[in-house]
């Protein structure tokens, strides 16, 4: 039976040794965390795919309607994380600093992803972005915003000039 998570955070990294584009969903989760391996092939595929669905379901006034949001909510957690780390010991402010090396340590076993589909919600104007592999399913409700920032740290892992790939892609 087909395992399904929740995901809430997107990590993606180039590794040489597979050449092949690792997207960790949930990377500090070990309980939801998944290592979707990707192909090149498949990358550009789904970036292309993904960025026509954004264009077609979003529009330049949703991004900065959604931007003032984030940049309004993202104040308020930088507010939070500064009170938070000034009422904390130096040891514990190091350990915030370890976000990569949890992303070696807490690594699963990988997922070759197989599918990724998009579901537009006309009245939220949310996306559902669905990524399957043989095993695991993993699903996140996404505004227009996040949708595109998931697709463009993904396009961030990409070894550009490795794969033969332009830089504007």
């Amino acid at each position: 039976m087909k395992r399904e998570i929740v995901a809430n955070t997107f990590t993606p990294t180039y590794d040489e040794l597979e050449d092949r584009l690792r997207f960790v969903i949930n990377y500090q989760d070990i309980q939801n965390r998944v290592d979707f391996m990707i192909t090149r092939s498949f990358i550009i595929n789904l970036i292309s795919t993904a960025e026509e669905f954004i264009a077609k379901h979003y529009s330049t006034a949703d991004f900065k309607k959604t931007l003032i949001q984030h940049n309004i909510k993202k104040q308020e957690s930088q507010e939070k994380l500064e009170h938070t780390k000034s009422q904390q010991s130096q040891e514990d402010r190091v350990l915030l600093k370890t976000d990569s090396a949890n992303l070696e340590l807490l690594r699963t076993d990988e997922e070759l992803l197989l599918e990724v589909k998009f579901f537009f919600d006309i009245n939220s104007k949310h996306t559902t972005l669905t990524f399957n592999s043989k095993n695991i399913t993993a699903k996140a409700d996404l505004d227009g915003f996040m949708l595109m920032q998931v697709f463009q740290v993904m396009k961030s892992a990409i070894p550009f000039i490795k794969w033969g790939i332009s830089y504007n892609f």
